[in-house]
């Protein structure tokens, strides 16, 4: 099951391949998409472990070329990545040295949470996390104290 079927981002977990069709923009599947980026700017998407041949005999007129997927996702990608400057390079490097989801810096994955998501963000990158800083402190009731009781 992927993001796409069930909308919970937690059900791709330890899922090691995504077909492009399925790119939803969660978080395992921008960090795949980090993890294969020199095979994307190649132009080609990454070969599925399960499959041995991805052309399964089938003729298609296609409209468009065979790289353009791969190359607007990770296009995609990289733009949400510059908002972030230095903690998306951050990001970056932690992806390339391999490191999991459960184990980035604090600052990788707050970039990894800006980038994630079917949209581009409105906000600037330090809007947003100061937002975040002040919707997680209201939520978990460090803010409550300065509020007047009637």
């Amino acid at each position: 099951m992927t993001c796409r079927d069930c909308k919970d981002y937690r059900e791709c977990i330890g899922k090691e391949w995504f077909h492009f069709g399925e790119i939803r923009w969660c978080p395992y599947q921008v960090i795949f998409i980090l993890a294969n980026a020199d095979t994307l700017r190649a132009g080609h998407w990454p070969q599925d472990p399960d499959r041995v041949d991805d052309n399964a005999g089938q003729k298609r007129i296609k409209t468009e070329g065979a790289f353009t997927k791969s190359i607007l996702i990770l296009a995609e990608v990289e733009t949400r990545l510059k908002r972030t400057g230095i903690h998306g390079k951050l990001l970056v490097a932690q992806v390339e040295a391999g490191r999991e989801f459960s184990n980035l810096d604090p600052d990788a994955r707050a970039a990894l949470m800006y980038v994630k998501g079917f949209k581009r963000k409105r906000m600037s990158f330090g809007a947003w996390k100061k937002a975040r800083k002040h919707y997680q402190k209201v939520n978990v009731g460090e803010g409550v104290d300065n509020i007047s009781k009637p």
